[in-house]
């Protein structure tokens, strides 16, 4: 998953998340279990995405999901899902509301799955919870 290959440059820095880029049938995840305060008036996921793929046309083949789980790993929420069909040249910056887990200590998990045929990367970067 960590990468610093100048075939999927990271967003800054020397360092990226690649996730699958492999052609065959797999699955990267990445997690991070983090405690939002409850003094917080609101809490932000941002990060970067580049997706690159070898697919064509809009069928979804390949996706990457990015969830909101519980200590016990159960989903609580899904706040975003790509595709092979949202790839783009460089990054694409995202952000998310997690004003909802306010006092809560949850993992943020990302997920890649890849189908058995065509290539498709997810490479993550700069991912931050900002918190006010």
């Amino acid at each position: 998953l960590l990468n610093s290959s100048s075939s999927e440059p990271a967003h800054s820095g020397s360092w990226d998340g690649w996730f699958d880029g492999y052609g065959s049938s797999h699955t990267d995840t990445a997690s991070q279990s983090v405690t939002i305060p409850a003094t917080c008036t609101s809490a932000t996921l941002s990060f970067f995405l580049h997706i690159d793929t070898a697919e064509t046309g809009s069928t979804a083949y390949d996706k990457f999901t990015v969830q909101v789980l519980n200590s016990s790993g159960t989903v609580l929420g899904t706040l975003a899902t790509f595709s092979n069909a949202n790839a783009a040249s460089g990054y694409t910056a995202h952000s998310y509301s997690l004003a909802g887990y306010i006092g809560k200590t949850v993992t943020i998990k990302f997920t890649g799955t890849e189908d058995s045929s065509l290539q498709t990367s997810f490479v993550l970067d700069d991912n931050a919870l900002t918190v006010s």
